[in-house]
């Protein structure tokens, strides 16, 4: 009988992460830790798949978002196109046509955002008012118009505290 060998090289990654727990830094902290802050409508939704990140595989959901405000944090908010994607840790999708303000991160290995600290910095929005329940932004209430969220939002970014 023939005897086959072959030599391969798998690279194989532990299980993968479906949802982790996150902590809330407090609104200061997610505002450092975002790269963008974003008031976007969700248009598409995918299956889970599977994404390699710092060499973690986790499980995610892509979401096609439209982008309707972009909250100015510096010179990378230009490059911020209409349309994004954002993927959510885990199965659970967020729905379409919900709106919300999201905290996000460019994840640059699988060219896309995710959300800071999971959802905890994802606002939702319904029926153009913010669904608000921190108590770390005096000049943002819940109910608040979203435009009055996103300028209460600028209001506290370091840079504009400077120009002041």
């Amino acid at each position: 009988r023939p005897f086959w060998s072959s030599n391969a090289r798998v690279r194989r990654h532990p299980a993968c992460l479906e949802e982790g727990s996150y902590v809330d830094g407090g609104l200061r902290w997610g505002m450092q830790a975002a790269q963008a802050i974003l008031y976007v409508r969700f248009v598409a939704v995918s299956d889970p798949d599977r994404w390699i990140v710092n060499n973690q595989c986790i499980i995610g959901i892509d979401h096609t978002a439209t982008v309707l405000s972009i909250l100015n944090m510096g010179p990378d908010s230009g490059s911020i196109t209409k349309t994004v994607h954002i993927v959510r840790d885990g199965r659970v999708a967020w729905n379409t046509s919900d709106e919300y303000i999201a905290f996000v991160r460019w994840e640059p290995a699988f060219g896309r955002y995710r959300p800071i600290a999971g959802p905890l910095f994802m606002i939702p929005v319904r029926d153009g008012k913010v669904v608000w329940d921190r108590t770390d932004a005096p000049n943002i209430r819940n109910g608040d118009p979203v435009s009055k969220a996103m300028a209460g939002l600028f209001a506290l970014l370091p840079s504009a505290r400077a120009a002041r």
